[in-house]
Formats: C-alpha cells, structure tokens, sequence
C-alpha cells in the first residue's frame, strides 16, 4: 500500500451524524468566537506508510447563561487522501484532542460516508463534552486527531502534531451548546462461543455423501472469533461444519473430509486468488489437520466458498467424536491471512464408513493433505479484454495500491 496521490478535495459523504450542530448555534454568536488555524499532523493508518497531512481547523465555545459549563465545537477541512474503492455508508468516527486553558478536551463525531472510488470525503463536525472554565478567553494546543473508518474491516488512524499546534486563544461566547456526540464503544475482542447443533445441517450441494450405508458425518455450528491480518481487524464466522470419514479396511487410518459454509461477504474489492484454507480438529481425543486450497473468485460483497478440506487420523473406533477449534485461510501471494479462534466445539458424533467419501466429484485417499476445487465462476472482464484485478479478501485492494486505509499522501509531500 505505498502510492502517493495528490491531495485532491478525497471523498464524497453522506449520513454524517452530529446532524443540527450549525442550527443550534447562531450564526452570529458562531462567528463571534470562532478560532481558526493550520495545523501539520504526521498520520499512520493501522500498519501502512505514514503521510503528512496539514487540514484547516475551526473551533468555537459556547456556555448557557449564569453557567461554568463549556462546550467546544469543531470542524475540519477535508482528510487528504484517495479510497482505491467506493464507499457505502462506511461508519466514521473521529476525534479531535485538545488542551484549553489546560484543560484536556476531546471533540468527538461520528457518521456514514457513501462516496464512488476516489471521490471528495469530508469529515463529521465534533463537539466535546463540557468542561469548567468562567474565563473569557482561553489559549488553545491540538494534541491529537484519531479516527476509524469501517468498510469490511475496521481501519484505525491516529495523527500527532507536527507544525501548527498552538492555534491561538479561544474566546468563549455565551449561548446554548450544541448536544455532545455519544462516545463510540470500542469494538470489544470477539470471545469465541461454544455452540453444539447434532442437527445442524449444510446444503445439500456441500455435504460429504459417504457411499456405505452406515456411515454418518459430524456436523454443527461454530462460531469463530477471527482476525484478519496484517490489518488487525476483527469479525466473526458462524460456520456450519459437516467432517466425514471411511478407512478402506481395519486398521487402516480414517481418510477424512469436511465442508464449511461459506465465509462472509465483507470484501468491498472483487475477489480473485488463490486461497489455502485449514482446518484444526480433535478426533476420537487425537489432534488433525485438515487443508484444501481453491482459486477463489467472487463479487464485492459476495460469500466467498471454502473448499473441501481433506486429512486423516489415527483411529481403531468406529464412532469418534470430534472437535473443532481452530480455522486460517491464507492468501499467500497478496501476504494476507486470517485466524479464526474458538473453544473446543464438539460436534455430532461420526461413525466411520467403509467405502471413500465421494465430495463434489473427488475421493480423497488416506494420503490426502489438500485438495484444489474451482469456486464462485468467472467474473465479467473490462475493457480492453483485461480481467479485474487481482485482490485479496477484506480490503486487500487497500493493500496493493499502497494507501494508508483511504488515505494517500498530499500533494505536498509528493513534489520531495
């Protein structure tokens, strides 16, 4: 993610939240003690290149009659950068640090934005919660802007000042203030949860069909607590999983084949690569593994098919039980991978076959370690015969083009 763009006006918004501020404050007592300054922040995205970046800030502070009681209001121009992809009603937050009269002070929005790829982005208005002061006037320091951006994954940005902090002195004006945003929850760690379903059943287009009659897979729910890196970002799979097994005579090891649902359909990128699924088991009280690889191709915002996984175990019994608790895929050209946790979900029992497990057309041998199935078809080609682009899943887009989130590097910074 290392291009540099010039600072274009960025990104186009819609749904901003912190909706009346300009209409709770009147005009005439809003430009009366507006503060207005430059300010230089060195930015960072998550993991990508840091920018610089150096938006116009405009602060004004408003208390009720009689009271001590200080609200700060505050806009910012425009964030420097360029979305690689559209945005679609993409959640916002940011938050603007402050030192007033030595006061610590945070002005916080939130909202949506919905902009085509590489269009104008404005940011929400901010309004801090009040704070004490009877002075009249008051000096004022940026300390700090953070901000996230969610469009499949959560994207986390936090700017510090290098140039332009000490913006002046703020004169507060009397007045009604405009209604604090509400403090944006952080996203809590997803814990993962033990969910058992004996009856839960996969469509009949992924289920393993074992060809002798007393042969019986398990199957379940489980939900996976995942992280997606190198991005950090969390999201949870609910997976309906089925795991069949057959040994072709006694004392042979159980050949074994799973399915999983398909992975949710968060991309804002169309999806075209090759993926490298694994699967952690315990069966019969033995630790497996069980792999499968497939070209996976989908629309943005489409499910995204896992392939058949495939392995063996070490097994006398007929019946085992088994037990999932781990789930990665890997999109090893692109450096992208994700690992999705959970307690050890037991599933139904499965009682062990005698003839091979015959999955969408293929019979994995005892030896199996991966299998390689086509999914999700063909999508259109553009102009000029050239197919999309090669992504990855998740925001991978954001990671080829070399940008930090939706951010690019200003102009500025690109004539050095």
């Amino acid at each position: 993610m290392n291009i540099r763009h010039p600072l274009a006006a960025v990104l186009g918004v819609a749904g901003i939240v912190i909706g009346g501020i300009a209409a709770m404050v009147s005009p005439a007592t809003a430009a009366d003690n507006e503060l207005t300054g430059t300010v230089t922040f060195s930015c960072q995205v998550s993991t990508f290149t840091p920018y610089d970046w150096s938006p116009t800030l405009t602060l004004s502070a408003l208390r009720p009659e009689g009271s001590d009681q200080v609200t700060v209001s505050a806009t910012m121009s425009q964030m420097a950068g360029v979305s690689p992809v559209p945005l679609t009603e993409a959640p916002f937050t940011n938050d603007l640090a402050l030192s007033i009269g030595g006061a610590a002070v945070h002005a916080k929005g939130s909202g949506t934005v919905s902009a085509e790829g590489r269009a104008p982005f404005t940011m929400p208005s901010m309004v801090s919660l009040p704070f004490t002061s009877s002075a009249a006037t008051l000096p004022v320091t940026v300390t700090g802007f953070s901000f996230e951006v969610t469009e499949g994954v959560t994207l986390p940005g936090t700017c510090a000042p290098t140039g332009g902090a000490a913006l002046g002195t703020l004169t507060l004006a009397t007045g009604t203030p405009p209604t604090p945003a509400p403090t944006p929850t952080p996203t809590p760690t997803p814990t993962p949860t033990t969910t058992t379903s004996a009856t839960a059943t996969p469509s009949a287009s992924s289920s393993p069909s074992p060809a002798a009659a007393n042969a019986k897979p398990a199957k379940g729910t489980v939900d996976f607590a995942c992280v997606l890196n190198p991005l950090g970002s969390e999201f949870d799979y609910p997976a309906t999983i089925s795991v069949a097994g057959y040994r072709a005579k006694a004392g042979d090891d159980v050949s074994l084949a799973a399915t999983m649902s398909d992975l949710p359909g968060i991309s804002p990128v169309p999806i075209d690569g090759q993926m490298d699924v694994t699967l952690a088991l315990t069966v019969g009280g033995t630790k497996t593994t069980l792999k499968g690889s497939t070209h996976a191709v989908a629309a943005p915002k489409a499910k995204v098919p896992v392939p058949t996984l495939t392995g063996s175990v070490a097994a006398d019994e007929d019946e085992l039980e088994v037990k999932v608790t781990d789930f990665t895929f890997n999109f090893a050209a692109l450096s992208i991978d994700a690992t999705c946790k959970t307690s050890a979900v037991a599933l139904s029992t499965m009682v062990v076959g005698s003839e091979p497990i015959e999955t969408n057309g293929t019979t994995p041998e005892a030896s199996s370690a991966t299998t390689t199935t086509e999914s999700g078809g063909t999508l259109p080609q553009t102009g000029g015969g050239d197919s999309l682009p090669v992504v990855g899943l998740w925001a991978l887009a954001l990671t080829l083009l070399g940008v930090a989130g939706i951010l690019c590097v200003p102009q500025a910074r690109r004539k050095h």
